[in-house]
């Protein structure tokens, strides 16, 4: 019987090899299905929102394809994994129900960590590595060189994205300063850029990157002050799909170790500050408990 077991062992571990069948992948991912579906299947359907923008997320006009380094990272994955990326355009908010039914096979759309674990979605979804830490920025006018700081935008007309970290930041800021930022609160941040712009208002507290972008694309705007609330970005899986997490984690951690994802956030001017960010030492104490407490980088 010892015997019998053996050599079907031998027959698996050689049809493994004449197959071509990495060694790291079968044993290791063996807990569940799901990776053995999106392999046969020979395509990743990734959930995004192309309406996040760049430089996470958008429409290339001159490709007619999807870009950004949200995109980049994803094209990387699949082609570790010897698979196709297909990204399916779903709006944020409705993400996680899109997952949860299956329609795709990880979201990969500016998540933070932990935002997902309450709520109606808690115990749903598990979280990958992270592939970048995120953190808050102030945007002014280069000629608004007097605001360095939350404390020298006291009295300021100040500028946030709806239910953003940013807004979170400032609305505490607020509650315990008596109302000192002059706040003011949109989705539509087209239109808060134009208000920048045209001296509406003094500052505004955005993404990192969505900063870095519009610097970028508009030299009469520079970052100023030190990066604030870091949080750490992750793609997410539905729970049982422990296999596809696994094998997600498995590539973006050489893409970390080989220098790729150093490579892909240089391209979008996003490495530096993987580097250096600090601990936002100069915000009220309040701020870590309401953004994300298990996620703060230390």
């Amino acid at each position: 019987m010892r015997k019998y077991i053996h050599k079907l062992a031998c027959l698996a571990i050689y049809t493994s090899v004449c197959l071509g069948i990495s060694s790291t992948i079968a044993p290791v991912f063996a807990e569940d299905s799901s990776l053995g579906i999106v392999m046969r299947r020979g395509h990743l359907r990734v959930g995004i929102d192309a309406a996040i923008g760049g430089p996470y997320m958008f429409w290339n006009g001159k490709t007619q394809f999807y870009d950004g380094f949200e995109m980049e990272i994803i094209q990387e994955i699949a082609s570790r994994l010897k698979i196709e990326p297909r990204p399916i355009n779903i709006p944020w908010a409705t993400q996680p129900e899109n997952l949860a039914s299956r329609q795709v096979d990880v979201l990969l759309s500016a998540r933070e960590e932990g935002a997902l674990e309450s709520g109606a979605t808690q115990g749903k979804f598990i979280e990958t590595v992270p592939y970048y830490r995120n953190a808050q920025r102030v945007l002014i006018r280069a000629d608004g060189t007097q605001i360095r700081s939350l404390r020298d935008m006291i009295g300021k007309r100040v500028g946030v994205v709806a239910n953003s970290g940013g807004a979170a930041i400032a609305e505490t800021y607020n509650k315990n300063r008596g109302n000192a930022l002059r706040l003011f609160s949109s989705r539509d941040l087209d239109r808060m850029l134009i208000q920048l712009r045209d001296r509406q208002l003094d500052a505004m507290i955005l993404d990192e990157p969505v900063a870095v972008w519009q610097v970028r694309n508009n030299p009469n705007f520079i970052i100023v002050g030190e990066p604030m609330i870091p949080i750490r970005l992750v793609a997410i899986v539905n729970k049982d799909d422990v296999s596809l997490k696994k094998a997600i984690d498995q590539a973006l951690t050489e893409m970390r170790q080989e220098g790729k994802l150093e490579q892909i956030l240089k391209k979008w001017n996003l490495w530096e500050s993987q580097t250096t960010l600090k601990s936002t030492r100069g915000l009220p104490d309040m701020v870590l408990a309401i953004i994300m407490p298990s996620s703060v980088y230390q």
